[in-house]
C-alpha cells in the first residue's frame, strides 16, 4: 500500500475536466487499497473564487478543502497584463496562509510516497513542488491537462514547474508528442494515460432511435464557442423545426455575455445537473456537441459514447485525435445535419464509440497503467 497525496483546484461538485482527472484518480487509489488524501481549495467553479464550500467536507477518500482569498484575483489578473509572469497567481486559487500551513504540517506528517496534481494553468502545480520540496523522498506527477493555444499555458513558471515533475500524465498522443518536440521533455517521463469515465455509464446503453435533440456538456465558459453551436442551430431551425437544443453545465463570469442568445427558440439550459442525470440526457439526444476552440481530451466525448451517442466536434487536435481513433463521430459542426438526416451512420458512430470507449477509457483500467508504472 502507498500513500499518495492529490492537489487540484476545485472538487465535485464543481465541474472541471482536469480536477475530475484528480478526484476520480483518488477515487479508484482508494478502492484497490491505497491510502489518499485529496486537498483542492472550498471553491464552487474555476473562475469564480468568491463562491465556496465549507473548508472540510466527508468523502470515500480523505479530502481537505481549503479556504482561499478572493480579494486579489480581480487586482492579479489586471497586473497579469503587465507582468504575464504573475499570470498564474491570477488563476488561483490562493490558499489562505493559516489553514495552508495546517494542512501542510499534516502533509509532513502523512508523508505520501507520491503527489498528483494539476492541471495547468493554475497555482495548484506550485503547491505541489512546494510540497515536494519540503518532503524530499516522494515523486510528482503533474496532470497539465494542456491547451497549448492557451497563452496562459505558456508562463515560464508553470513550464519549469512541469519540467521539474518526475512524470507528466498526458491525455492523448497529440499532448505527449508536443511536449516531447516543443519543450523538450524526454518521453521516459510521459505517461500517456488518458482519461476515464466510471464503468456505470457503460450499462444497458441503448440503440433506439433518438429524437431530434442537441446536446452540450461542459461549462459556459468563453472557449467553449457555444455561441457557433447556437448559431448552427438556429440555421437547422429551418429544415428540423422541432430540433430542440439542450446547453447543460454549469455558469462562469462568461456567462452573461451568453444571456441573450440562450433565450432563442429551442434552446433549453440546464445548470449544475445531478451525475445520474447524464445517462438521461445522452440517451434522449440524437448528437453531442463539442464546438471548443480549446480542450486537452474532451471528456464529455467518451462519455457520450459510453451511451452509444454520436458526437460531432470542432477540428481541433485533442478531438479529432479521438474522433480518429474511434470512428465514433465527424469533425465539423457542419456535419451536424449529415447525422440529423443519416440515422444509419449516427448509429453506427455511436456503436464504433462505445466499442471505443470500452476498450480504452474504463476508469479502473486507468489507475491500474498508472499503478503499473509508478506503484
Amino acid at each position: 500500500m502507498k500513500k499518495i497525496l492529490l492537489l487540484t483546484h476545485v472538487s465535485p461538485p464543481a465541474v472541471d475536466g482536469g480536477s475530475r482527472v484528480i478526484v476520480k484518480t483518488a477515487e479508484y487509489l482508494k478502492k484497490i487499497g491505497h491510502q489518499t488524501l485529496l486537498i483542492s481549495s472550498n471553491a464552487y467553479s474555476t473562475d469564480n473564487f468568491t463562491h465556496h464550500y465549507r473548508a472540510t467536507a466527508p468523502s470515500r477518500h480523505r479530502a481537505i478543502l481549503l479556504p482561499v482569498y478572493t480579494i486579489f484575483h480581480k487586482p492579479l489578473k489586471l497586473i497579469s497584463k503587465i507582468f504575464p509572469i504573475i499570470s498564474v497567481f491570477a488563476k488561483g486559487p490562493i490558499f489562505k496562509i493559516i489553514p495552508f500551513l495546517h494542512t501542510l504540517l499534516s502533509v509532513i506528517r502523512y508523508r505520501p510516497d507520491l503527489i498528483i496534481a494539476g492541471p495547468l494553468p493554475t497555482t495548484i502545480v506550485l503547491y505541489a513542488r512546494f510540497i515536494k520540496f519540503v518532503i524530499r523522498n516522494c515523486k510528482l506527477i503533474i496532470v497539465p491537462c494542456y491547451h497549448p493555444t492557451d497563452p496562459d499555458f505558456h508562463n515560464k513558471l508553470l513550464l519549469n514547474t512541469l519540467k521539474s515533475a518526475d512524470y507528466i500524465w498526458t491525455l492523448t498522443d497529440f499532448e505527449t508528442n508536443y511536449f516531447n518536440k516543443n519543450l523538450n521533455i524526454p518521453k521516459s517521463k510521459l505517461l500517456n494515460i488518458g482519461n476515464g469515465i466510471d464503468p456505470y455509464l457503460l450499462t444497458a446503453a441503448p440503440s433506439r432511435h433518438r429524437a431530434n435533440v442537441l446536446l452540450y456538456i461542459g461549462s459556459l465558459a468563453q472557449h467553449k464557442n457555444i455561441e457557433s453551436l447556437i448559431a448552427v442551430h438556429q440555421q437547422l431551425l429551418s429544415k428540423f423545426p422541432k430540433l430542440k437544443l439542450i446547453i447543460a453545465g454549469q455558469k462562469t463570469l462568461y456567462y452573461p455575455h451568453l444571456q441573450p442568445l440562450l433565450k432563442l427558440p429551442n434552446i433549453k439550459v440546464i445548470f449544475n445537473f445531478k451525475t445520474n442525470a447524464l445517462s438521461r440526457l445522452l440517451d434522449h439526444s440524437s448528437i453531442l456537441v463539442s464546438p471548443s476552440t480549446q480542450e486537452s481530451f474532451g471528456l464529455t466525448l467518451i462519455e457520450a459514447w459510453a451511451r452509444k451517442t454520436p458526437v460531432v466536434t470542432s477540428d481541433i487536435p485533442a478531438s479529432s485525435e479521438l474522433i480518429n481513433k474511434s470512428k465514433g463521430g465527424l469533425i465539423g459542426l457542419n456535419n451536424i445535419e449529415t447525422l440529423l438526416l443519416n440515422q444509419p451512420l449516427s448509429q453506427k458512430l455511436g456503436q464504433n464509440g462505445y466499442n471505443y470507449v470500452k476498450a480504452n477509457y474504463l476508469w479502473p483500467n486507468i489507475v491500474n497503467k498508472l499503478c503499473q508504472k509508478l506503484l
